[in-house]
């Protein structure tokens, strides 16, 4: 088997018979151009699909679509939080837990939040982002954001990858066949089998993008240029449908997160400690925890029985129903 010589190449093949049809160096050039082309495809094609901000001009709905798009399933979770703390519906103790009050939200979002909290004990910020998160409301709310063109996902490019794939492994299995043949012939097959080698590459590669972007959900275009629009309201209070968005708690959480609820302490209480680090010392997270001041936007107390301490002091009262005063 001759691998690498070129030799009297095509004078061989003229004495004996192209294999078919086709010469050795037309073979090649061949399949270089088809593996160039299925590449080209391969690198362009998304980015020739993918819309321009342009061509988009859509509203958001509610302020958890912007949520979404400003920090994913986890502040969709504390916007939630936000809107049902500000309206009483839930409440949070000294230590940082939720415990659900009042009647059931209408919100599919807040009331998959709500039911999390619910029981003695309730829940935590970290608990009820992993609960709303594996919830169906926020399954519907992706749903509705990738039908309205605000997301998509790695099922609406899995026709294409799989294309891609099946033309390399279509590519694979004519480079085979060949080769085998061209090495039982005694044919030079030495730049063949360099081709070969690229091609079962670009395969695995292919098959590693195909499942990789299988479940991945990203912003369009759409969804880019309506959280660009909302920031910018933001700050110049533009637009009066995204300002209705922004507006409370609710609004300032979807853009900023729970450190920009309006509230400090109620900011400091919601935002779940940092994890300390194994054997760190100190019996404390976050320089103590933080117990809400009673309002009648908020809603919220602390839990009877618990001291209020801020920075590690103590408040010098109890927090019985009216919570640390001033």
């Amino acid at each position: 088997m001759n691998l690498v010589g070129t030799g009297d190449y095509e004078s061989e093949e003229a004495s004996r018979g192209r294999n078919w049809g086709i010469s050795g160096p037309q073979f090649l050039a061949w399949y270089g151009i088809a593996l160039a082309v299925v590449l080209l495809v391969q690198v362009v094609g998304p980015r020739v699909a993918r819309p321009r901000a342009g061509q988009h001009t859509g509203e958001l709905p509610d302020v958890y679509h912007l949520a979404y798009l400003a920090g994913g399933p986890e502040r969709v979770a504390d916007t939630a939080i936000a809107a049902l703390v500000d309206r009483g519906l839930l409440r949070v103790n000294s230590e940082g837990l939720l415990t659900a009050a009042g009647k059931h939200p209408s919100h599919r979002i807040e009331r998959s939040v709500h039911e999390g909290a619910k029981g003695a004990t309730g829940g935590t910020t970290r608990s009820l982002r992993v609960k709303a998160a594996r919830s169906k409301a926020m399954s519907d709310l992706e749903g509705d954001m990738q039908r309205t063109g605000l997301l998509t996902s790695g099922s609406e490019a899995r026709p294409f990858h799989t294309t891609i794939l099946l033309a390399y492994l279509i590519l694979v299995a004519i480079g085979a066949v060949r080769f085998v043949t061209g090495a039982a012939n005694d044919r030079p097959v030495g730049w063949l089998f360099l081709l070969l080698v690229v091609v079962l590459v670009l395969t695995v590669v292919a098959s590693v993008v195909r499942n990789r972007n299988r479940k991945r959900v990203r912003i369009t275009a759409k969804g880019q240029g309506a959280l660009t629009r909302a920031r910018g309201s933001s700050r110049t209070q533009g637009a009066a449908q995204p300002a209705l968005l922004l507006a409370g708690a609710a609004g300032a959480v979807a853009l900023g997160g729970l450190v920009m609820y309006p509230d400090d302490e109620l900011s400091a209480a919601l935002i779940p400690p940092v994890q300390p680090f194994a054997g760190s010392g100190g019996g404390s997270s976050s320089g103590g925890s933080s117990c809400s001041s009673s309002s009648s936007s908020s809603g919220s107390s602390c839990s009877s029985g618990s001291s209020c301490s801020s920075g590690g002091s103590s408040c010098g009262s109890s927090c019985g129903g009216g919570g640390c005063g001033g």
